[in-house]
């Protein structure tokens, strides 16, 4: 992998920017990538990019949440039609290889290359940073993380100021507490970052998250040295992210004020106006309130690193079993119906950790589980999971594609059970 070419030279853009939605790399035609150029590019000076990975190649999808927020820094991005999650590591190595081969001819600086990514590909885009450290300066990782590993980015990037991890997931992302674990891993060997929660499922953020990422990633360059330091920008970044933790202690939601304040300490240490969200970090901390949420929010994310273990290892036992549980007693061992009476208990962090527990249960069943035995020409174990998920949740997007292949071995009884999935696809 290293830090090859666009069809012919690219003149000075307008003040709009320009998306090229496919570009095929020189390097390899059987890559393509959506490319945006920022209002007033040029290549007489160099310019931070942005390498997205979309794990399904959704490049424009993908590529359009950071656009405006790109715009206003001026960044370039570029997002791969070929980037894929869940298979093995060639397709996203022979992307981001023919990206990084294009972008050559851009105008890049090179010390200012970051990654984005989201679920498998947030993990793919981690693992790229240690393989290109001292180019990449930055990794959005959302709705996934690595585990801990010796030579991971924890280790890698200890006390490394040029470096930052912008971490982001959904409410009701079963990939939650993961994303959270690994931002207190990067407190521990002061690698810079900041993790955020969004109200959403396994997802992309929405754009307004992905604006907050690449400003907090310029104000890291700032930090860092890796670009001149504008006073006045961070400044008033600053008041308006200080406004921000006020507001949220005023509503009430105290645990996130304090995470805004703490993140606030950390950035800005060097200027004295964020002496009031140190103070206000001091204060809830010792706040009896916080104390209990935290420690309440500490034993779920425990029960959550449990809940996902155990998934695993019942899942394998299902797999080894010679005879066909019956839907009844899948559930049973899924408990199912235990985490949705949790879910029914209202808004509480326990609802809310039982929510993200049924949504790893559900896409195991809708998408993985079938996915493993169609392959394995085991329709009927197929027909089982799904069974199973529609308890939770409608069958979905590349669950229905799965679930059309196990019809043809369906009894009417699960054809009736399954009636109306997918638009109704018997």
């Amino acid at each position: 992998m290293a830090i090859g070419a666009l069809p012919g030279p690219i003149a000075a853009q307008d003040s709009a920017g320009r998306l090229e939605q496919r570009v095929t790399a020189a390097s390899d035609t059987s890559q393509s990538y959506a490319l945006y150029l920022p209002p007033r590019y040029m290549t007489s000076r160099t310019w931070p990019v942005l390498f997205v990975l979309d794990p399904r190649g959704r490049a424009l999808l993908a590529e359009k949440l950071f656009e405006d927020a790109a715009a206003r820094l001026g960044w370039v991005v570029m997002s791969s039609y070929n980037t894929l999650s869940d298979g093995p590591p060639e397709p996203n190595v022979n992307a981001m290889n023919a990206m990084l081969a294009s972008a050559q001819r851009l105008g890049i600086d090179p010390g200012r290359v970051y990654l984005a990514g989201f679920s498998g590909t947030a993990r793919v885009s981690l693992r790229f940073a240690v393989a290109l450290r001292g180019h990449v300066a930055g990794v959005i990782a959302v709705g996934g993380a690595v585990g801990f590993e010796l030579g991971g980015p924890e280790t890698a990037f200890a006390g490394d100021s040029t470096f930052g991890v912008f971490g982001a997931a959904g409410t009701r992302d079963f990939n939650y507490e993961e994303v959270f674990a690994l931002g207190e891993r990067f407190r521990t060997t002061r690698v810079p970052f900041r993790v955020v929660g969004f109200d959403g499922p396994h997802s992309w953020p929405p754009a307004s998250v992905c604006r907050d990422a690449l400003e907090w990633l310029e104000l890291r360059a700032m930090a860092g040295g890796l670009r001149s330091l504008d006073s006045g920008w961070v400044r008033t970044h600053l008041t308006v992210e200080l406004a921000r933790a006020v507001e949220l202690e005023a509503q009430g939601r105290s645990a996130e004020a304090l995470r805004l304040n703490d993140a606030i300490a950390r950035d800005y240490a060097r200027w004295p106006e964020a002496r009031a969200a140190v103070e206000r970090t001091t204060a809830l901390r010792g706040d009896a309130s916080v104390i209990r949420y935290e420690a309440e929010a500490h034993k779920l994310a425990e029960r959550d690193q449990r809940q996902g273990l155990e998934l695993q290892k019942t899942l394998e036992r299902e797999r080894a079993e010679r005879e066909l549980s019956t839907l009844e007693s899948l559930n049973r061992k899924l408990h199912i119906a235990d985490l949705q009476k949790t879910v029914e208990r209202g808004d509480s962090l326990e609802a809310a950790s039982a929510r993200r527990q049924l949504a790893r249960v559900f896409v195991w069943l809708a998408f993985y589980e079938p996915r493993a035995y169609l392959a394995n020409g085991d329709p009927a174990r197929a027909l089982r999971m799904f069974e199973a998920a529609i308890t939770i949740g409608p069958i979905q997007g590349e669950g229905c594609a799965l679930l059309r292949d196990a019809l043809g071995a369906a009894t009417a009884e699960q054809r009736a059970r399954l009636a109306g999935q997918c638009a109704d696809p018997t």
